[in-house]
């Protein structure tokens, strides 16, 4: 099939929509994804793609060799599910009770797989080769770092990678775009304070942690009105403090639990090392113990220029400039597909599955989400031509 003729095939159209409801009767939860593992390989190996089963059968990477030397492209679906009991009334709901596609995965994982189906009929014409990363556990402990350590952007070596999310703020059609920083990092932190407990009727003979905390609380306020200029996303927040037994005894132990986002890897290191050292300063003031546990989570998604530029350019000629958007802001959310940017020059972006016409949807992580599944062959047809163009750029460009 010649290139963009597959565009108008009704056939793959339909097959897309029944991968996709398969996939979404029959999700699997971060770290469980073996069920949905073997369906991907299964249809890989009738598509003639070489694949490899990674992470105790939870991800697959396929690799489709074209017929010139040209790039390796990488293109990344992830395919876990969430812990949520689904409520949209489906004929196709998820037979797995408490387990939802309420992320759009699902669409994500079948518009790469049609991506694959589409790629490997033309694999005659590709002037370089193709990678297929099903990715694991997005939604919780990450895959995407386990797969790049697990050696899928080697043997071949992939020079850029591509990924989407589907978003119900864009309809069907349309794309969102963002060039440089699109997500941001995310530090969690656990501040423990120890101090001395005593009656509260005698708070000189014991060490308030209560007092402690709430001085650390409102010290860490001046690390972003003072130290982060206004022109940069950054957001601490507590979200949690536990302190105390009883109202008339003072605290000898107080636990503050919050997070850190931030937008790139200098301002991430300055916050993070900021909240430390501003709890464990007020605590040595106050002479109380505190103890600060750092526990870094997702980094931040910066797209590529170059490859952003690509990809730009093929939306404008898939759906037309008027349904290419640019996104002002970068997301304060975090995206797992942040460690291929860092490895590799990468683009991330937006899939528009709002049913065009309808002013409000169902947003993600909801028991009611769903999909216009119009979305997926728009999704292909961008990825398949966004491989195409990269293929077509020299190594290193």
């Amino acid at each position: 099939m010649k290139q963009n003729e597959w565009t108008k095939d009704g056939a793959l159209k339909q097959k897309l929509i029944s991968t996709r409801r398969t996939i979404h009767q029959h999700p699997s939860l971060s770290c469980h994804e073996e069920p949905t593992a073997a369906f991907i390989a299964k249809r890989l190996e009738e598509l003639e793609i070489p694949c490899e089963v990674l992470l105790d059968g939870c991800s697959v990477v396929g690799t489709l060799q074209g017929k010139g030397d040209g790039p390796v492209v990488g293109l990344r679906a992830d395919i876990d599910a969430l812990p949520i009991q689904e409520e949209t009334g489906l004929e196709f709901a998820s037979q797995n009770p408490g387990v939802m596609h309420a992320c759009g995965h699902d669409a994500h994982t079948t518009i790469l797989l049609g991506a694959a189906e589409v790629l490997s009929g033309m694999r005659n014409e590709l002037n370089g080769t193709v990678k297929f990363f099903f990715q694991p556990a997005e939604e919780s402990i990450g895959g995407a770092q386990r797969m790049i350590e697990a050696g899928c952007l080697e043997n071949p070596h992939v020079d850029y990678v591509l990924g989407l999310h589907i978003n119900p703020a864009f309809e069907v059609g349309q794309v969102g775009l963002r060039r440089g920083k699109m997500y941001a990092a995310s530090d969690m932190f656990d501040i423990v304070i120890r101090g001395k407990g005593a009656h509260g009727a005698h708070p000189d003979e014991g060490l308030d942690t209560i007092v402690v905390a709430a001085n650390i609380v409102n010290a860490l306020q001046s690390v972003i009105s003072r130290r982060v200029s206004p022109f940069e996303s950054t957001i601490v927040t507590i979200g949690k403090i536990q302190g105390g037994t009883v109202r008339n005894q003072i605290a000898d132990r107080t636990e503050l639990n919050g997070i850190i986002r931030t937008l790139d890897l200098k301002q991430r290191a300055f916050v993070t090392g900021r909240v430390r050292e501003i709890a464990e300063s007020v605590g040595k003031g106050l002479d109380a113990s505190v103890e600060v546990n750092m526990i870094p989570s997702y980094g931040p998604t910066i797209n590529d220029d170059a490859v952003f530029d690509v990809v730009a350019d093929v939306a404008q000629r898939v759906v037309g400039e008027e349904n290419v958007f640019y996104e002002d802001r970068p997301e304060l959310g975090t995206e797992d597909f942040a460690y291929f940017t860092l490895e590799r020059p990468s683009c991330f972006f937006h899939l528009g599955c709002r049913t065009p016409g309808t002013e409000k949807q169902v947003d993600l992580h909801n028991s009611r989400f769903t999909i216009d599944e119009d979305c997926l062959m728009v999704g292909v047809a961008l990825q398949v031509e966004n491989t195409l163009a990269l293929l077509r750029h020299k190594k290193g460009e």
